[in-house]
């Protein structure tokens, strides 16, 4: 063979050739970033742990797809930088040019639309030249997050899927007159002009209404809307907020966000028109629910008792709206602000209001003088809390039953003196306390386990002085998140998340599964073996209470948009709110077209 030749002098040298690019990596990244949006809308799955990969995907695949372009992806140091340059510059971009409080959109939905953009344009330009694959990239990331911009993130559903809107559309408050706070001469003393309303079967005077149980009581008419919808008594706009109403003496109270103001209104019940208004100068948001207050009036003895999402535990003259005394639990007891905000109810028992403060110390679970606002006892409970205590009569004895820290499970407390009769942990106790304890006979009770575990019996008897708690059974096929159960004739009513579910109290065992309304609310009519559900986008749909079979019995739009507030019925009329509308409905069925 012949020798080979060496190159002549000044011939030009030919590189070596250059290593493949290596994609896989990010498609494996893509992979784990669809995994995790797939578990955070995924609503059987509880909220806290999809929260969590809602916030954590972003971040862990921005950091793996950063280590994978930058020292893996076998590209020149020239386009490594520059796309890493240019995936920071348009996503600070975007953030910076959106609307303030839509950020977090980017965060959730535009890192991993950028994180996309990078792998698909690297995959598709394989063949390219080295500028035209940057171009490309470079054009899909504008398209990845330049429409964050011309956008408004209001929040998420319960499911986390994103509530967007056009920059430009209304803010729900925008509609709304600014509230004035009414003017008092503080040199005159202070009355209740409210202290002869008297509270009858028919009124619902607190969250929930009578003992927290979302039961219509006294005369209902079956309904059946398929045949007789009821008739629409007025609708119109309300202040963003997840309260409840309270009704008494054909008044409605609740409290709603207007601006930079948190409102307690008073609304005539017969037309919706506004009383009076109470204003506190504060606002509470978080990047889920969005703005408004959390807690549902409570109406006693001619006081109206008021939580904010800040922590303002405030006493009303109803008659009025005057302010009696006001106690900020921030400031008092170092109470700390909730993720999602101070949410639990007062309650209020003879001389004592009762709260959840979560502060230093005994100032956990908080009582406090209903005339003087001054503390009459507190316990220690620390944590995300995010109901009300309970008011139950087990063998003559009343008390409060609250959820606790995770470690302690329930309490049950002397609403006098704040004593400890006794605590019990469930097995499968997590928490956060969400939703309300449901006492189900003279012994029993019905308790959530936390944020879509499930919910246990326990029974609870005094023998011999001495209080002794026992579990009956657990079940995780009724799994509610923050939507209460309801309970009737043995059976419970709820939501297994956004499914809807019958469960018998006596064993636990499933009845049916069925019904997809989100996540809503039910409220009772005993009278009539009938659950009236409110749906998580505003409809309302009424259910047979029927352990057999789940059976609607008519629908009715009337009120839209994203509903997780209880509704209520005082006085057979239907009292349903939002974030945006309230409306009430005629339940008798002489008033049906």
């Amino acid at each position: 063979m012949p020798e080979s030749l060496p190159l002549a002098s000044g011939s030009p040298s030919v590189a070596p050739p250059s290593l493949s690019a290596r994609l896989w990596p990010g498609w494996v990244i893509l992979g784990l970033m669809g995994g995790a949006f797939g578990i955070s809308v995924t609503p059987s799955i509880n909220n806290f742990v999809r929260f969590a990969y809602m916030m954590l995907g972003p971040l862990v695949c921005a950091v793996l797809g950063a280590t994978w372009t930058l020292f893996f992806s076998r590209r020149s140091w020239n386009e490594r930088l520059t796309v890493t340059g240019m995936a920071i510059i348009s996503g600070g971009l975007a953030w910076l040019l959106s609307v303030a409080g839509s950020g977090v959109g980017i965060w959730v939905h535009g890192v991993p639309l950028m994180i996309a953009a990078v792998i698909l344009g690297e995959s598709l330009g394989i063949w390219s030249t080295e500028t035209r694959r940057i171009r490309l990239i470079g054009g899909l990331l504008v398209l990845a997050v330049g429409w964050f911009p011309l956008v408004r993130n209001e929040g998420f559903r319960g499911d986390y899927l994103p509530e967007y809107v056009w920059r430009w559309t209304p803010t729900k408050e925008s509609v709304l007159a600014p509230a004035r706070a009414a003017a008092f001469d503080s040199l005159q003393p202070l009355e209740i002009l409210a202290s002869t309303w008297t509270v009858s079967d028919t009124d619902w005077p607190s969250f929930r209404g009578h003992q927290l149980q979302s039961r219509a009581a006294g005369v209902m008419t079956p309904q059946n809307w398929d045949e007789r919808p009821p008739r629409v008594l007025w609708k119109q706009a309300i202040g963003p907020g997840w309260s409840s109403f309270a009704s008494v003496a054909g008044k409605l109270f609740t409290q709603e966000q207007r601006s930079e103001q948190e409102v307690t209104a008073c609304y005539e019940a017969a037309t919706g028109k506004i009383i009076w208004q109470s204003v506190t100068p504060t606002r509470f948001s978080d990047v889920v629910a969005g703005a408004g207050p959390r807690a549902t009036p409570t109406f006693d003895k001619g006081q109206l008792f008021t939580l904010g999402a800040r922590g303002l535990l405030t006493s009303l003259d109803a008659a009025n709206g005057r302010v009696l005394w006001q106690r900020d639990l921030m400031k008092e007891v170092e109470a700390q602000l909730p993720v999602w905000g101070f949410s639990g109810s007062p309650v209020v028992m003879g001389q004592s209001v009762i709260v959840y403060a979560g502060g230093t110390g005994n100032n956990g679970l908080l009582a406090v003088d209903r005339v003087t606002g001054r503390t009459l006892w507190g316990i220690p409970s620390k944590g995300m809390n995010f109901s009300s205590a309970q008011p139950v009569t087990i063998d003559d004895t009343p008390m409060v039953v609250f959820g606790g820290e995770k470690e302690i499970g329930l309490l049950a407390v002397d609403p006098t003196t704040g004593k400890t009769l006794w605590t019990f942990r469930p097995s499968e106790w997590q928490g956060p306390p969400i939703c309300q304890p449901q006492q189900i006979d003279d012994h029993s009770l019905i308790v959530t386990l936390g944020d879509g575990i499930g919910v246990a019996r326990i029974d609870v008897r005094l023998t011999s002085g001495a209080w002794t708690v026992e579990e009956k059974w657990s079940s995780n096929q009724l799994k509610p998140s923050f939507n209460d159960h309801v309970y009737h004739r043995g059976y419970l009513y709820g939501f297994d998340q956004n499914i809807m579910v019958c469960l018998d109290a006596a064993t636990g065992q499933r009845q049916w599964k069925k019904g997809r309304y989100g996540f809503g609310q039910l409220l009772l009519l005993p009278q009539t073996d009938q659950i009236i559900v409110q749906a998580e986008q505003g409809e309302c749909i009424v259910v047979a209470a029927d352990p057999q079979t789940h059976r609607e019995q008519g629908r009715l739009n009337v009120i839209s948009g994203k509903t997780w507030n209880h509704p209520i019925i005082a006085n057979q009329t239907l009292y349903i709110r939002n974030g945006e509308e309230a409306a009430a409905l005629d339940l008798h069925a002489e008033s049906a077209p």
